[in-house]
């Protein structure tokens, strides 16, 4: 994110994948409540969205996948019903509170991701061994990898329990492994697919992260559905430890890893 200042203008810069009208709908709830709950008036003017209460005006604008949202305090004389400002210790601690909030609603309302969030999620299929290696390989880099079947049911159904704790993630690493032996009716050739599971979820984390924060791990003669080879995928043959280099680099690329950041102990010991 960018954040800078121009005159009394603070002003925030994300980037967004969603649409202009979910953006729109997710902006507005936003600034009428989390602008530290003041009453205001909202208008919506083509693809800007303004804020004026008793102590502040505020915009949120869209531009194609770009969103900037400003924010000025009132001065005294323009809000004289709001005494807060006429007290240094209590006005600075507000503004700056109000800052921070609008900084956390801004990344919220964009769905991007900050580098303290490390709960990367894995897909994965039958191949245990692999998700095993996986999970040590994650925590090992200090991340928290999150594997589904671990997590609590919490009464929910399947997909319930999915979205519950795949949205939190700000990462997904996919183990497409030879699960499911498919044939062609009419060459009646076999050919090794993930299971369904995987690439359902793998669709899902696409939609939610977008492509630059999905890594496809795969194995074997694993076939990989053509629409989705623009995204990152590495191979691996006995081990997943052996993609060690080339997921240290993709995280690296979105931040969740320092460069050149060295593997875990534990997982040292276990490559020693």
């Amino acid at each position: 994110m960018e954040i800078t200042q121009e005159g009394q203008w603070h002003i925030f810069r994300e980037n967004t994948r969603k649409s202009f009208e979910r953006f729109l709908g997710d902006a507005s709830r936003a600034l009428m409540s989390g602008v530290a709950g003041l009453t205001g008036a909202q208008r919506i003017e083509g693809n800007r969205i303004t804020l004026t209460s008793l102590a502040l005006d505020s915009t949120a604008a869209y531009d194609h996948g770009k969103v900037t949202v400003r924010v000025r305090f009132k001065p005294l004389q323009e809000a004289p019903l709001f005494p807060i400002f006429s007290v240094p210790i209590f006005g600075s601690f507000w503004k700056d509170k109000v800052l921070s909030d609008v900084e956390a609603m801004t990344r919220d309302v964009c769905d991007n991701y900050s580098t303290g969030n490390r709960d990367v999620f894995i897909v994965h299929g039958h191949n245990n061994k692999a998700r095993t290696e996986l999970k040590a390989l994650l925590g090992g880099l200090g991340l928290r990898p999150v594997v589904l079947d671990e997590q609590d049911d919490r009464g929910l159904t399947i997909i319930e329990k999915f979205e519950y704790y795949a949205s939190d993630c700000s990462f997904a690493f996919v183990l497409m492994t030879p699960d499911d032996l498919t044939n062609r009716i009419e060459s009646n050739e076999g050919k090794w697919r993930a299971r369904q599971n995987v690439i359902m979820e793998l669709g899902w984390f696409m939609a939610h992260l977008g492509r630059e924060r999905v890594v496809i791990l795969y194995s074997g003669d694993t076939e990989i559905p053509s629409d989705i080879l623009g995204i990152l995928y590495i191979h691996f043959e006995k081990s997943v430890r052996e993609a060690d280099r080339g997921l240290r680099n993709r995280l690296q690329g979105v931040g969740l890893l320092e460069e050149g950041a060295a593997i875990g102990t534990a997982l040292k010991r276990e490559l020693a």
